[in-house]
């Protein structure tokens, strides 16, 4: 065989064609990826710029977590708390942020097992106990056992300092801004 008949099979020789033919398909999908995703991302980052600043500049609301006077029963019962003030407790409490709603609750917790709670401190605890319960924020069986939000008898109506009437009228008297705190 000549140089010319070898080049001459050579250039009619189609055996490899479609090997060529995936290589140029496949360049053309990973390219046409590329470009997809290049643009996308633009898109992506200003959609989300968007929706940065539209979830940044909306006032989330906790309206929809009511006043319950169930929650605070059995206080109301003792006539150390009107419900007026259980209200305003309630307003106060609903003002909260979550984590501070759930540190709250947790010191007041530790605090009424150790006995070392104020009369007035139960009071705003049960206000923080009733928004815990409705934002889902902590387990439905500890609020129950400790607050009788079930409607079983609380157990902070069993420590020392539960609110009792003493007959003086002298209960527990809210007033927004004063911290209540001291006993």
């Amino acid at each position: 065989m000549s140089l010319k008949t070898n080049i001459f099979e050579f250039v009619n020789e189609d055996s490899g064609a479609v090997t060529v033919d995936w290589t140029v398909l496949s360049a053309a999908a990973v390219s046409l990826a590329l470009a997809t995703t290049a643009y996308l991302t633009d898109v992506i980052d200003m959609v989300s710029g968007t929706m940065d600043n539209e979830l940044r500049s909306r006032q989330l609301s906790d309206d929809w977590v009511a006043f319950l006077g169930s929650h605070y029963n059995p206080i109301l019962e003792t006539g150390y708390l009107s419900e007026e003030n259980a209200e305003l407790l309630h307003g106060a409490a609903n003002e909260l942020m979550n984590h501070d709603v759930i540190t709250i609750l947790a010191d007041g917790i530790e605090a009424l097992e150790n006995g070392t709670i104020t009369t007035d401190q139960i009071v705003e605890l049960v206000a923080i106990a009733s928004i815990a319960n409705q934002r889902n924020l902590v387990d439905d069986a500890m609020l129950n056992h400790y607050f009788g939000f079930d409607g079983s008898d609380p157990f902070y109506m069993t420590v020392a300092n539960a609110p009792a009437d003493d007959g003086s009228g002298n209960g527990y008297a809210y007033a927004y801004g004063h911290d209540n705190t001291s006993g």
